[in-house]
């Protein structure tokens, strides 16, 4: 098993959601609160940095399912979701529950192109019940020789914009890098606005391969003025033809869980190009 293969599996998987009366709650893609946008490199890389569709040299029909508690003592299925990838194009349906807004879906269909070393990508977003709307991802990934890694992602472009939301139009740069043989891989990011180049939050991350298909993710989440707002523990396993996945989120403590997950997928691979 390649370490990239493994840092696949140790992310969360969650849907996308979009409403023009609360934006500033569901955008972006809710995925994009588990994996960085150097993590992802299969259908997932469809909500958080569709340059990574062209990463991995497979086929795969997986699915999703996330519960977020919403109050003290109190739990819902929040989304669920189905997707499937080949040769660089993946196209996913998400199913999102909004408390006190009602139902959502979410469509995407995105493409990547290159190689290991660079790729590009871009996905195309539609939503549908209590709001309609839609908007594109669009971004860029690179790899050095010495294993560093560099991502540029353009997120909600079209978006539907409130003069009071932090969701507007992002640019999201990130970095990886690859310590002690590719046993650990060490990530970061920045998210801004770019109408204002103010600041929306840093993101900062490690994943650990642990051997035999198994890896685990660590992430912390922080605000503009690097508080912590969330805390991320994911754990995945990757056997020949499949994968699965599972996460826990949490702003506080064990006590303060805010979403747990399971993610998986059937999985058909093929040789990497020369």
């Amino acid at each position: 098993m390649t370490l990239r293969r493994a840092l696949v599996l140790a992310g969360g998987l969650a849907a996308g959601a979009a409403v023009r009366p609360a934006v500033a709650q569901v955008l972006p893609a809710q995925s994009a609160r588990y994996l960085l946008t150097t993590d992802a490199v299969d259908a997932r890389a469809l909500w958080v940095n569709p340059a990574g569709l062209a990463r991995a040299v497979e086929a795969s029909v997986g699915a999703d399912l996330t519960a977020d508690r919403f109050f003290p003592g109190g739990a819902q299925i929040s989304e669920y979701g189905l997707s499937l990838a080949g040769r660089g194009i993946a196209a996913a349906w998400e199913h999102e529950r909004v408390p006190r807004l009602g139902s959502l879906n979410v469509y995407a269909v995105g493409i990547g192109l290159g190689d290991e070393q660079f790729s590009a990508g871009t996905t195309r977003r539609w939503y549908s019940g209590f709001a309609r709307a839609s908007a594109w991802d669009a971004a860029a990934r690179v790899s050095s020789f010495d294993g560093t890694q560099w991502s540029l992602v353009v997120r909600n472009v079209g978006s539907p914009r409130l003069a009071d939301s932090t969701y507007w139009a992002t640019l999201v740069p990130g970095a990886a890098v690859s310590l002690f043989k590719g046993v650990l891989q060490a990530r970061g990011e920045w998210e801004v606005a770019p109408h204002t180049w103010r600041s929306i939050a840093y993101r900062a991350g490690g994943t650990v391969s642990l051997g035999h298909g198994l890896a685990v993710l660590l992430r912390v989440d922080l605000s503009p003025t690097f508080k912590r707002r969330a805390f991320v523990f994911a754990l995945g396993f990757d056997a020949s033809g499949s994968r699965v996945g599972a996460f826990t989120q949490a702003s506080g403590g064990a006590s303060e869980v805010d979403a747990v997950g399971l993610a998986g997928a059937f999985v058909t691979r093929g040789a990497p190009p020369r």
